[in-house]
């Protein structure tokens, strides 16, 4: 009988030596004070053009008509989509900074009329492109500040399971490429027809690089080891995606639809889900990531 109450002391004393070893280890071990996440995120965007100087090669011979002349910028199918990956870095329980790198689809369209007594003739313009985005942002995470020590007990210090948060930040865009596709078509004596449907790259009359800022707020989610992410975010272009010194480049525009582009830039909505993956553990064997 002693002998087995002396090989459970002997058990529960060297668990205990191992615990308040892990404990002192844990708690000077400044490792555990911050932690590095990569990860993928993607989700639709609406986009939306805000004018900023109109352009026309048609002129009526009143100015008063110009407006009749003027794009007409839609509202509807101007759905993207966005995807890439993450790198944040989390230093302080509530304050996490990173990059994105991402592809961003902007679809935008306008119409543009022509009208007369008994014939008028109406472009149809949709435009697909695609930037490579570089957005750097500061994000602000909504909780309660917890002790960063361990107990004597080896536990984890309590961190939420969900957790709010709120960012802000600057968009870097580089355009990869653009695609147009016009239509012409002429209504007289009440027939429509569609005269033609055609391609176009406009690469070379948009700008290359375009600046925006963001500000947005979402949720982190804990499963298991790793993070779930829900964030929805408003863009505002910055600066002028139209590249000024080459709007009368293309003549194919100018001559078959008689199209130049305004200046313009761009505002979206874009509702993003994510995961993302801790990258510093205090245990290798037991994927324990290092959780603040």
């Amino acid at each position: 009988m002693l002998k087995y109450i002396c090989s459970i002391l002997l058990v529960f004393s060297t668990a205990f030596c191992q615990a308040q070893s892990v404990w002192d280890k844990l708690n000077k071990d400044p490792f555990k004070n911050s932690q590095f996440y990569f990860g993928f995120r993607t989700g639709p965007n609406y986009n939306s053009v805000n004018v900023i100087n109109r352009y026309s090669v048609i002129k009526p011979t009143n100015s008063d008509d110009q407006r009749v002349y003027d794009k007409e910028y839609q509202k509807a199918q101007n759905l993207g989509v966005l995807y890439g990956i993450s790198f944040m870095y989390q230093f302080e329980q509530r304050i996490v900074v990173g990059v994105n790198a991402s592809v961003n689809q902007v679809r935008f369209r306008y119409l543009q009329e022509q009208p007369g007594s008994s014939r008028s003739v109406r472009f149809i313009h949709n435009h697909d492109l695609n930037y490579f985005d570089l957005p750097v942002f500061f994000r602000f995470m909504f909780r309660k500040v917890n002790s960063r020590f361990w107990d004597k007990s080896s536990k984890k210090p309590t961190v939420p399971a969900i957790i709010p948060f709120a960012q802000v930040g600057l968009n870097f865009s580089i355009l990869m490429n653009a695609d147009k596709e016009y239509s012409k078509i002429t209504t007289q004596n009440g027939i429509e027809s569609r005269e033609f449907n055609k391609q176009e790259d406009i690469k070379s009359i948009m700008a290359p690089n375009t600046v925006g800022v963001f500000i947005g707020g979402g949720a982190r989610f804990r499963v298991g080891t790793f993070y779930l992410t829900a964030e929805a975010n408003f863009r505002q272009g910055l600066n002028n995606a139209n590249n000024q010194d080459a709007r009368y480049m293309n003549e194919n525009l100018q001559n078959e639809a008689y199209d130049i582009m305004d200046d313009f830039s761009f505002q979206s909505f874009e509702a993003l889900i994510g995961v993302i993956f801790p990258l510093k553990y205090l245990s290798k064997k037991e994927f324990m990531p290092v959780e603040i």
